[in-house]
């Protein structure tokens, strides 16, 4: 068996291997540790010059901490694709997805949030708010429901408040 805080990770290609100068940026920024990388070429056809590449990444937690794969697989493949396609950007918010649970808009709210601070001349760089919330896990997973309690029309009990 493998430490709480190990996990694999595969990425299937078409073609051609990933540019692993690409992807372990991506890894590291999601808050984890590239450990080893073992690449795998499958031909679907008998006859096919056609390859998918499979990279299976070997993988800890940055902090040491355990990961839920079943809790979080979903959200990280998400933050990933989106990294990947360009839909999202890479920084350190997105080791919230594991460290907090957060799903991808969660995360694009609380990168906005330090984004807006940067623009009122907020003393703090976006390094350190990326690193204060990816230390209190907890406070970013409160802040992201604070958000969604508040702004999410379909958030039940909403505070509407009327002014007159």
């Amino acid at each position: 068996g493998s430490a709480k805080n190990e996990v694999r990770f595969k990425v299937f290609h078409p073609a051609r291997p990933l540019p692993l100068s690409d992807v372990l940026p991506m890894l590291e920024d999601m808050g984890l540790k590239v450990i080893d990388e073992v690449p795998h070429i499958v031909r679907p056809g008998k006859n096919s010059h056609d390859i998918i590449m499979i990279h299976d990444f070997g993988l800890v937690t940055r902090d040491g901490s355990a990961v839920d794969v079943e809790k979080s697989r979903a959200n990280f493949h998400e933050v990933f694709s989106r990294v990947w396609h360009g839909e999202m950007e890479s920084d350190g918010f997105n080791a919230l997805v594991l460290s907090a649970g957060l799903r991808w808009r969660e995360i694009t709210v609380l990168r906005a949030y330090a984004k807006y601070l940067r623009q009122t001349n907020a003393p703090f760089s976006q390094d350190y708010m990326e690193r204060a919330l990816g230390n209190n896990p907890q406070a970013a997973g409160a802040i992201a429901r604070l958000f969604s309690a508040r702004f999410d029309p379909k958030a039940e009990n909403r505070n509407r408040q009327v002014s007159r």
